[in-house]
């Protein structure tokens, strides 16, 4: 049994947050603009590798950045608060990625706010933490 890859990982979390209502896009990689919102992209942020005897575990922790246009203060708000429960909830719905992960589990364990500016447009930002151990 091969142990699954980081692209295996993210592949499967991207297929969770396929099931969250409202996302327009998702992509692999930081964009250059963006034009349809609200719009997720993923960045790798880091890997740890475990040995316990023969048995590696490989813990990935990755960026996923969900981005809302930022013209009207109240309405970014109000379109963003639906997101900071459904994506966690997502991941917590299917915590070994549809299969991709046999052994480990995966989880959002961190969220924060922040403005972020992307080819010129200004806008407010919801970083996810996926915390994910593959064994």
């Amino acid at each position: 049994m091969t142990r699954p890859t980081y692209e295996d990982v993210l592949d499967g979390l991207h297929d969770c947050f396929e099931t969250v209502e409202g996302i327009a896009a998702i992509l692999p990689y930081e964009p250059t603009s963006v034009h349809t919102f609200p719009l997720l992209y993923s960045m790798f942020d880091s890997m740890e590798i475990t040995r316990t005897g023969q048995v590696q575990g490989r813990t990935y922790r990755t960026l996923h950045r969900l981005v809302f246009r930022w013209q009207d203060n109240e309405q970014a708000l109000l379109e963003m608060i639906p997101f900071v429960d459904a994506i966690p909830d997502a991941v917590d719905a299917d915590k070994h990625l549809g299969g991709a992960i046999r052994s480990g589990l995966a989880v959002i364990d961190e969220c924060e706010a922040m403005f972020v500016e992307i080819g010129g447009t200004e806008c407010l930002a919801l970083d996810f933490y996926s915390t994910v151990v593959v064994k």
